[in-house]
């Protein structure tokens, strides 16, 4: 396929997942969610038509098997297996169980999408550009909101990203995760370019802006991820440089700064936008029953009174508020374990590229995909981080670019650099 319709359909995807256009075609029953037709899904489904009808047309069949193939596959049979069963032997909603599975199997289609297109193109840095525009027009966006108080853009939670409804976190996991890359591309890459120190310093708090989204989104989850993912950073960043001890005062000093961020935040007056994330934070009730604690108190009494879930799982049931008890009540301990060896894999490649020191680029982007995979997991104790469609998006993006990065033959990444 000619290489500028290639780039135009990631540029196409990249616009798609960062502005969020939609249609509704109506709300699940019993369950107020709306059916949305996004942008993104325009986009995959034609591009994946016209990508099917190069395949038969040129004749070529064969693809070199990605990163992540086999996790991946076995995390979708497997899924496909427990909803096959709850839907023969138990009363399901079928329309639910279709929906949600359909949303996690898109994410992985996003990473195939995007692995194989950029490997056939310059694997990431033009691209990363448009990632970059996009979030200054998500900021700039926000900017406009509290300049002139739109208010039909603002949630209970406060203002969402471009045209982005719902709760506060696929608006502060979207600018989270831009935060994450852009940051450990900025440290790895960007600031070993030669280029002055005024251009540095620009590219540096452009790079870094996200973190305004995620605080200005009030979700308590992004906000915790936003922190955990500045510690791993620099965990990484002077891994190589210090000792332990010196590690051990580095994570010391960003825990007590961390802490006085957290008393301001009590003490001080903050704006109405943002009181939502101080009332999480500081009057939690774990005996409410639509509090974090108290579901996750039904959940563990829904695995007691029905162990038989513990072996494939009971099915898609919807926010349980914490991805590990959601993936244990629906697909049980194997697929418990499935989702854990998905995660690892990450991880190993993740780290083990980023060790490597040929390729700053590269190092870049294999740390932020570190990083953005520790901060997911950290997150999804209190939250289904891994089923919310904005930042899951974006993360599946950069992980297909990574792992593109990665798996090219080095003759390739040098061309590209």
């Amino acid at each position: 396929m000619n290489k500028k319709i290639v780039y135009l359909f990631l540029v196409l995807l990249v616009a798609a997942i960062s502005l969020s256009p939609r249609l509704s075609l109506g709300l699940i029953p019993n369950t107020g969610r709306s059916v949305d037709i996004r942008a993104e899904d325009m986009v995959l489904c034609f591009s994946l038509i016209l990508g099917i009808f190069h395949i038969l047309a040129s004749g070529r069949c064969r693809f070199k098997r990605p990163p992540l193939f086999w996790p991946i596959l076995a995390w979708i049979l497997f899924g496909l297996f427990s909803v096959l069963v709850n839907l023969l032997f138990r009363d399901v909603n079928l329309k639910i169980t279709i929906f949600y599975f359909l949303k996690e199997v898109e994410f992985f289609l996003v990473y195939f999408f995007v692995f194989y297109c950029a490997r056939s193109i310059d694997p990431g840095k033009r691209l990363i550009k448009y990632w970059i525009f996009f979030s200054l027009v998500n900021i700039f966006w926000l900017v406009y909101v509290f300049i002139f108080n739109i208010q039909w853009s603002i949630q209970p939670y406060g203002p969402n990203a471009f045209i982005e409804p719902g709760g506060p976190f696929p608006s502060g996991g979207f600018f989270l995760l831009l935060f994450i890359f852009f940051l450990n591309l900025f440290i790895f890459y960007y600031s070993k370019l030669n280029t002055s120190k005024i251009k540095k310093m620009l590219l540096f708090v452009v790079c870094i802006l996200p973190a305004i989204g995620v605080m200005w989104s009030g979700s308590m989850a992004a906000t915790i991820g936003l922190f955990v993912s500045i510690i791993v950073s620099l965990f990484i960043l002077f891994k190589d440089r210090l000792d332990f001890a010196g590690t051990i005062k580095i994570i010391i000093l960003i825990a007590v700064i961390l802490g006085i961020v957290i008393a301001a935040i009590r003490v001080l007056p903050v704006p109405q936008k943002i009181i939502s994330f101080k009332k999480i934070i500081f009057e939690y009730d774990s005996n409410s029953p639509v509090s974090r604690g108290g579901i996750f108190e039904r959940n563990l009494t829904t695995l007691a009174e029905h162990p038989t879930y513990l072996v494939f799982g009971a099915g898609v049931l919807g926010e349980a508020h914490s991805q590990y008890m959601r993936v244990l009540l629906e697909r049980g301990i194997i697929g418990l374990f499935l989702f854990f060896w998905l995660m690892w894999s990450i991880l190993k490649i993740s780290y083990n590229s980023f060790k490597e020191k040929d390729d700053l680029f590269k190092k870049g982007l294999s740390a932020g995909l570190f990083v953005a995979t520790v901060s997911m997991l950290i997150m999804a104790i209190p939250n289904d981080v891994f089923m919310v469609v904005k930042p899951d998006e974006v993360y599946w993006f950069f992980a297909a670019m990574t792992m593109a990065l990665i798996s090219m033959p080095s003759e390739i990444k040098q061309t590209a650099n």
